[in-house]
């Protein structure tokens, strides 16, 4: 098998891949309504980054720390080779959505619903490149 080839997803990254697509169909589902908040899109568009990145380095057999991070996660990735779902720049404008910002009365908009849908467009076709189930 080729670096460049996909994984096969091993059972922890096959539960990672189904938890993710729950996240995806929920974005889905919030990108229907324009109206939908932000903080809401986002935060399960950061959700399904983290968990489809987690079973990328978890079907190249990398440990890592729990984290919610999606550039502490990008880094692990480049270390090992693997190319990044999405720039570090969009990682880092998502990350904030894991815990900060759905918990705390704010609101913030560092990405609107447009680039969170072409993010989720780039990240699915990622994962399809990485890992075959």
């Amino acid at each position: 098998m080729s670096p460049n080839e996909p994984k096969p997803a091993t059972p922890e990254a096959q539960a990672l891949l189904r938890a993710a697509g729950g996240d995806s169909k929920t974005v889905e589902l919030l990108l229907q309504h324009r109206d939908a908040p932000v903080s809401s899109v986002c935060f399960h568009a950061q959700q399904y980054l983290e968990k489809v990145m987690k079973a990328v380095l978890v079907s190249n057999a990398v440990i890592f720390r729990r984290t919610h991070d999606l550039e502490a996660l990008a880094d692990l990735l480049e270390r090992q080779g693997i190319e990044l779902p999405l720039p570090k720049d969009q990682l880092r404008r998502l990350s904030p959505f894991a815990v900060t910002i759905r918990y705390e009365d704010m609101q913030i908009t560092l990405t609107d619903i447009n680039t969170v849908a072409e993010m989720m467009e780039n990240a699915q076709a990622w994962v399809e490149r990485q890992i075959h189930e």
